[in-house]
């Protein structure tokens, strides 16, 4: 473990202020996805159901599962373009590490013809870490993604059952 902790470290260090950055939005990225996730897996449609006063009228609680539903699917919604939108940074700024690298290595290979293969490699690693480090972030947000969507739609169709629920038990108690 220590080992691929100073691995890990190391290639941060290779990849300067732009793997620090990476490391940055990697860390808001999956605290909201995971975050986001656990709110939409943890949210019960038969917990709220029972919450409802027993003499409340089948209009109030048909008005806020509606209610209820809007706000699941705006809040979802909202929380998914932001996981979205930083899982497509990712790979932009590895991008921008690839540039960067190669920036540098044109550069050196300019100044100091003597050194050319340390300051060719240095210049190629760094442009290679970045540009992995953006694709690590970015790929499995991808499939968390699809996972709080899929789940957030099952949440969905719980809160439509519970509304046609709802409407069947208030037509059958005026029959």
């Amino acid at each position: 473990m220590e080992t691929f902790l100073l691995e890990a470290w190391e290639t941060v260090r290779e990849g300067g202020i732009v793997m620090l950055a990476l490391v940055a939005l990697s860390f808001l990225l999956y605290r909201s996805a995971f975050g986001t996730l656990s709110f939409v897996k943890g949210f019960s449609v038969p917990k709220i159901a029972d919450n409802f006063d027993k003499g409340s009228s089948f209009m109030d609680r048909e008005i806020a599962i509606s209610q209820m539903k809007r706000e699941f699917g705006e809040l979802v919604s909202r929380q998914v373009a932001y996981i979205g939108m930083l899982a497509a940074a990712a790979p932009l700024l590895g991008l921008l590490g690839t540039v960067i690298g190669m920036l540098n290595t044109f550069e050196s290979l300019s100044q100091r013809m003597q050194e050319t293969t340390s300051q060719v490699s240095s210049g190629v690693r760094f442009a290679l870490v970045t540009t992995q480090a953006g694709l690590i972030v970015a790929i499995p947000a991808i499939f968390i993604i699809q996972w709080i969507r899929r789940e957030a739609k099952i949440r969905q169709q719980e809160l439509v059952s519970a509304e046609f629920s709802l409407m069947r038990e208030r037509k059958g108690g005026n029959a």
